[in-house]
C-alpha cells in the first residue's frame, strides 16, 4: 500500500513537473511571436477543465494573430469564465474587442472597450493605431471612450486648475514692451501630459528654462528657473491666476545680501499676446522697482 501511494506521488510531481516545463515552452513561443507553435502547445497543455485563464487568453492572441477569429473568441470567452484579475480582464476584453471591431461587430467591440477601461485597460495608443479599430474610430461612441481613457491617463488636462496657464503655451517672439527691440524667443511647451508647462528662452545674452506645476503642497502655481547666467536659479511660488493674469511671488537678496521681494505677472492679453512683468522692492513693498517688462507676441 505504501509502495503504491509513494509511486502516485512521484507521479503526480512528475506530472506537475512536465506541465510546467511545457507551459514554460509555451510561453516562450507566445513571446517570440511563433503564433502556430505557440498555439500548437497550449493545445496540448489545455482541455475544456484547465483553469488557467492566462494560457487561455495566450491562446486566443495566438488564434487571433493566425487568423482564426473564432477559435479565438471561444478562447477569450474561456479565459473571461476563469479571471478573477482586472488586469487580465483588461486585457481579454481589449482582445475581444479587436476581432469584434474586425469582423464589424461594432457594439460588441465598443462595449468591450469599456469594459477594458473599467479594468484598468490604459493602452491609448493602441486605440489611436491598430487598424483593427479602424472601422470604429470615426464612431462617436469610440471617441467618448478615447476621452475617457485619455482623461484617466492624463487627469491633468481635464483639470481646470491645470490648464490656467496654457495662454502661454506657443512659440513667440518677444519685445521690450512698447517698443520694437527685439528681447528673445521663447518656446513654451506642455509637458508630462498636461501636469507642467516648460518654457525655453533663448536670447543674444542668455538661455534658461524654466518648469511651472501646481505644487501639491500649496495647491498654487511655481516656476522653478533655470538661467545661463551667475546665480541664474529662481524660485517663484504662489501662483495665482486672477483678474486674466498668473501672479507669483519672489524673493530674491541684493549685492549686500539683504532680502529682496519681488511679484513676477503674465499678463493674459488675448491668444496672440502675453506681457510679462517683473518689479521688486527692497524696503517691504513701500516702494517698487521694475525689473524688466516683455511683450510676447506669438509666431504665424
Amino acid at each position: 500500500m505504501k509502495t503504491r501511494i509513494f509511486f502516485l506521488v512521484i507521479t503526480g510531481f512528475i506530472s506537475i513537473s512536465v506541465f510546467s516545463q511545457t507551459m514554460q515552452t509555451a510561453d516562450s513561443l507566445f513571446f517570440s511571436q511563433n503564433w502556430k507553435a505557440a498555439k500548437n502547445t497550449y493545445e496540448k497543455l489545455l482541455s475544456d477543465t484547465s483553469r488557467n485563464g492566462i494560457a487561455w487568453n495566450r491562446l486566443g492572441f495566438s488564434n487571433y494573430n493566425l487568423g482564426n477569429y473564432d477559435k479565438a473568441m471561444q478562447c477569450y470567452t474561456k479565459a473571461l469564465s476563469l479571471s478573477s484579475s482586472p488586469g487580465l480582464n483588461a486585457s481579454i476584453y481589449s482582445r475581444m474587442a479587436r476581432v469584434q471591431a474586425l469582423k464589424n461587430e461594432k457594439t460588441k467591440a465598443v462595449t468591450n472597450i469599456d469594459s477594458a477601461i473599467n479594468n484598468g485597460y490604459i493602452n491609448l495608443k493602441e486605440l489611436d493605431t491598430l487598424k483593427d479599430f479602424n472601422s470604429i474610430r470615426d464612431d462617436q461612441s469610440f471617441k467618448s471612450l478615447r476621452q475617457k481613457l485619455n482623461a484617466i491617463i492624463n487627469p491633468c488636462l481635464a483639470d481646470v486648475h491645470a490648464r490656467e496657464f496654457d495662454f502661454w503655451i506657443g512659440e513667440w517672439d518677444v519685445y521690450v514692451t512698447g517698443t520694437k527691440q527685439l528681447a528673445g524667443h521663447s518656446l513654451i511647451q506642455m509637458i508630462s501630459g498636461g501636469c507642467a508647462i516648460l518654457e525655453n528662452w533663448d536670447s543674444p545674452s542668455s538661455t534658461g528654462k524654466s518648469i511651472n506645476f501646481i505644487d501639491p503642497n500649496t495647491n498654487k502655481w511655481k516656476q522653478s528657473w533655470s538661467g545661463s547666467y551667475a546665480n541664474g536659479n529662481q524660485e517663484f511660488i504662489n501662483g495665482e491666476y486672477r483678474d486674466s493674469a498668473m501672479h507669483f511671488d519672489f524673493e530674491t537678496k541684493d549685492s549686500q545680501g539683504n532680502k529682496v521681494a519681488g511679484h513676477f505677472i503674465f499678463y493674459n492679453q488675448g491668444p496672440n499676446q502675453v506681457r510679462q512683468f517683473s518689479e521688486s522692492s527692497p524696503d517691504g513693498g513701500k516702494t517698487w522697482t521694475t525689473n524688466y517688462d516683455f511683450t510676447y507676441v506669438r509666431k504665424k
